[in-house]
């Protein structure tokens, strides 16, 4: 019931810049680090790819970056000649934190409790709940044990009360 209010207070930021982050962050589960150091010369619009050369774990990644997020970089490039896709004034050259703007939209959306890191959860929390096996929601995320991926996979229950269901229905049927 909070990503449609997310959604709408994520609309009405002000702050192009952190709202581009914020939605880019969501869809791709991305760490925020690396979103914020986000490259354009790392985006390649055809294979609809980022590749993140330095990771959390050390590993190099290649995101896939869905229509939404093509369709959202395209527009930012187009009004951009600076390295980063987010950029900044700070010495980074990107954007360093957007906490404030973070502030506003969870208000906005009447939000307690949600960190930036929670977008990262919340796609694999998706996945999870759509079906996909934990080996591809780590891949995505760039988890190198299953372990990471696990809490993604516990949220949504409903895969497996359906599944238990399901066996004990079978059980039962053997009886009567």
């Amino acid at each position: 019931d909070e990503l449609p209010r997310f959604f709408e207070a994520l609309a009405n930021e002000p702050n192009e810049t952190a709202r581009d982050f914020f939605m880019i962050s969501l869809l791709t589960g991305a760490r925020k680090a690396n979103t914020l150091a986000m490259k354009w010369k790392d985006i390649n619009f055809e294979a609809a790819t980022w590749r993140i050369e330095e990771t959390k774990n050390a590993d190099p990644l290649t995101v896939h970056l869905p229509q939404q997020a093509v369709d959202l970089l395209i527009e930012r490039k187009l009004k951009s000649d600076r390295p980063y896709v987010f950029e900044g004034t700070g010495k980074s050259g990107h954007l360093a934190d957007p906490k404030k703007a973070w502030g506003r939209i969870l208000s906005e959306a009447g939000i307690e409790n949600l960190r930036i890191h929670d977008l990262r959860r919340t796609l694999g929390s998706y996945q999870a709940a759509t079906g996909a096996n934990g080996y591809i929601i780590g891949k995505s995320l760039g988890h190198r044990s299953q372990q990471s991926t696990a809490i993604y996979a516990r949220l949504n229950l409903d895969p497996v009360r359906e599944s238990v269901d399901k066996a004990t229905a079978l059980m039962f049927s053997k009886v009567t």
